[in-house]
């Protein structure tokens, strides 16, 4: 049951809502309120909405009639994405109270803050709402289940009711086009939250009451973070302290012999090699002997580990060290069991055939997993040639940032020579803020954090030229 409404939900979300008659406020382009990291659904949408309003374009319907751009979408996105990753929830508010119906939406309202209602219904019933509350600053959401006898609750039932009513009545007649179909606007009587009567089975009493009400609220971590940069730290000091760990670890006595060195000494071996770390309650580093695997791709020898794992190492037979698809998403598939890894070390050969040294460092274990779930691995990952698929939206940014800096359209700063996919990897983690960061290891074996971002540049060698390409800088 629950596989088949995740599926028609997942269906819904790819195509314009039809039903949806939000009429919201134009939003601002001349500036930005200085702000934290946003929701990244929002941000998404919002920047889309704004490119859209400046072309004076708007998303239509195969029928040619226009649609407006609606906050139902990342409100959507995000209740589907929650739904997904507890299933217990989702069943639990099905058997209750019935399905959230997401191709129909009240209007959305408010100058900065923005609210929106879904109904729910059991047995083509509405038996009550999902409303949902975001802030000025689009940094948090608010969701709650609407489910009281108020005479305002029942009258926004109601007017969800006269709508499926009317589609019943017209059931085998052909859809009306797109201009004729009813608004459903609704009014709350004011901004606040709605008031609940007790949710059965719960032992309410009148508050919010969990399951329902305020688990699903939440912020960039529980929601996913923005694309932008937080005006109050920038790419550098978010990874500053992980990056000071990296090195700390890299440089270390134990790591240095049995890591560093041993698998500088396997780039050149015809298959990969790998070793684990892990850290003792003393704070002392523990450090296996490397393990022989495939040409390829293999197992981190964690079984051999007497403290908790935190980071790993391995090398890449005869080929560069930037980090593949496969080692990002099998080293952020590991944290479920392993909360305190956070470092994986690289080792292959660089252009001029010397060994090269690259990290994966985890500076946000709550962001990781939320990239995760946001970017499958069976949809993301291609296991054939161990990188990111193109098809898919990750893997066409990911191929755009690579082709930029293939083609010369690049203004690297750094002084570094990189890979083509160490850029474009380091280019994805920041802007869908995974917290993970892309490092390398410079002249003095000091790792420094890779930035890449997608904006205008000056061409080298042009004569000035500007056009969109990929700037390239690293950390202090």
């Amino acid at each position: 049951m629950m596989k088949k409404n995740l599926k028609l939900l997942a269906s819904a979300l790819g195509f314009i809502f039809l039903f949806y008659s939000c009429r919201t406020d134009e939003m601002a382009t001349s500036e930005q309120r200085a702000q934290d990291e946003k929701i990244g659904a929002f941000e998404r949408f919002e920047n889309l909405r704004s490119q859209e309003i400046l072309s004076k374009k708007t998303h239509s319907s195969k029928s040619g009639v226009s649609l407006p751009l609606s906050y139902a979408q990342p409100f959507s996105e995000i209740i589907y994405q929650f739904l997904v990753k507890h299933p217990d929830f989702y069943d639990k508010l099905s058997d209750d109270f019935g399905e959230i119906d997401y191709n129909v939406a009240s209007q959305t309202f408010g100058e900065d803050k923005k609210y929106i209602f879904y109904p729910i219904l059991k047995d083509g019933k509405v038996t009550s709402l999902w409303y949902g509350k975001l802030n000025e600053d689009r940094s948090w959401v608010d969701f709650y289940l609407v489910h009281d006898s108020s005479a305002s609750t029942q009258r926004m039932i109601g007017e969800f009711q006269n709508y499926y009513s009317k589609k019943m009545a017209n059931r085998g007649e052909p859809d009306p086009p797109v201009k004729e179909i009813p608004e459903i606007i609704i009014t709350p009587p004011s901004t606040n939250p709605p008031i609940h009567d007790p949710i059965p089975g719960t032992g309410g009493d009148g508050n919010y009451t969990p399951p329902y009400t305020g688990d699903m609220s939440g912020g960039p971590i529980m929601h996913g973070g923005g694309t932008g940069t937080s005006t109050t730290q920038d790419p550098c000091k978010k990874a500053e302290s992980s990056m000071t760990s990296a090195n700390t670890i890299l440089k270390n006595s134990e790591v240095k012999q049995k890591m560093d060195i041993a698998l500088k000494g396997k780039v050149q071996a015809p298959n990969e090699w790998a070793v684990a770390i892990g850290q003792k309650p003393n704070g002392e580093y523990e450090v296996t002997q490397p393990v022989e695997q495939n040409v390829s791709n293999g197992t981190i020898p964690t079984s051999q580990l007497t403290s908790p794992y935190i980071g790993d190492g391995h090398s890449h037979s005869g080929d560069r060290g930037n980090p593949s698809g496969g080692d990002l998403y099998n080293m952020i598939s590991s944290l479920a069991g392993n909360p305190a890894l956070k470092y994986r070390f690289i080792y292959g050969n660089s252009d001029e055939g010397t060994a090269e040294t690259y990290a994966l460092v985890i500076n946000n274990a709550s962001l990781a997993q939320q990239f995760l779930s946001q970017y499958p691995k069976d949809e993301n990952y291609d296991p054939e040639g161990h990188s990111i698929k193109d098809e898919t939206s990750l893997g066409v940014e990911f191929y755009r940032a690579n082709d930029f800096y293939l083609s010369g359209s690049s203004d690297n700063t750094s002084g570094e020579n990189y890979d083509s996919r160490a850029i474009a990897m380091a280019y994805i983690l920041d802007k869908f803020n995974a917290g993970i960061s892309v490092a390398k290891a410079d002249a003095n074996g000091n790792l420094k954090k890779i930035n890449a971002e997608i904006t205008q540049i000056t061409v080298p060698y042009s004569g000035g030229k500007v056009k969109e390409g990929i700037k390239v800088s690293k950390c202090p």
